[in-house]
């Protein structure tokens, strides 16, 4: 089990945090931390070749209960393999959508997903995950040593399954300068947009990772 010493913020990285409050919740609910698809999908239609999406292979990193993979699927995108380390999730999520064939859904660990085969997909989406990954009840300035290894087998674990011209879309709340040495490895360029929250009280970013 997790600490229980661990605030919630710290529990936020473990896979019996998750496990525990997907159990809590009914086959049919499904949340979705920030931002809804209607205003991420301008982001999705710019960064991702739309005329193409027959063809493209995409994976949902962390999925969650998030109802983003099904908003995709809706949308057009509907070669979707969606992954996360906590079964009781990906039960009640196959469960619930399983009526859409072309999506799948995996047990998985983002930060190992030696499962997966080298450069298979075109496209993964991270809305919170990585997110969730660097969440610690200390001092945002000094991320522990081990929680930033954690993040970067994350990163170098994506690079390995995205294909030479793919591309990770990253949907964070985390500021740029935190965000920014996480993910600025040598093998991709990065681009940032904020997505600005009207009425609220602060802005999100989407972040373009091109191998």
């Amino acid at each position: 089990m997790a600490d229980l010493k661990l605030s919630e913020v710290d529990q936020l990285q473990t896979k019996e945090y998750w496990d525990k409050r997907y159990r809590k919740e009914e086959n049919t609910t499904t949340f979705d931390w920030f931002k809804t698809f209607a205003e991420l999908e301008p982001f999705f239609r710019k960064h991702i070749p739309w005329d193409q999406c027959a063809n493209l292979k995409v994976v949902m990193l962390g999925c969650g209960n998030s109802t983003l993979s099904k908003d995709l699927y809706d949308a057009g995108l509907k070669n979707i393999a969606n992954v996360d380390f906590s079964e009781t999730c990906i039960e009640q999520m196959a469960t619930l959508y399983c009526n859409e064939p072309e999506m799948t859904w995996q047990v998985m660990d983002v930060r190992d997903m030696s499962a997966i085969k080298d450069g298979i997909f075109d496209i993964a989406i991270d809305k919170g995950t990585l997110d969730a990954l660097l969440s610690y009840s200390g001092s945002v300035w000094d991320i522990p040593e081990h929680i930033q290894e954690s993040a970067w087998k994350y990163m170098d674990e994506t690079n390995r399954i995205l294909k030479p011209n793919g591309r990770m879309l990253y949907i964070s709340y985390r500021q740029p300068h935190f965000a920014r040495p996480i993910i600025d490895r040598p093998y991709w360029v990065v681009k940032r947009e904020t997505l600005s929250d009207p009425g609220g009280s602060f802005d999100y970013f989407g972040y373009v990772l091109q191998k």
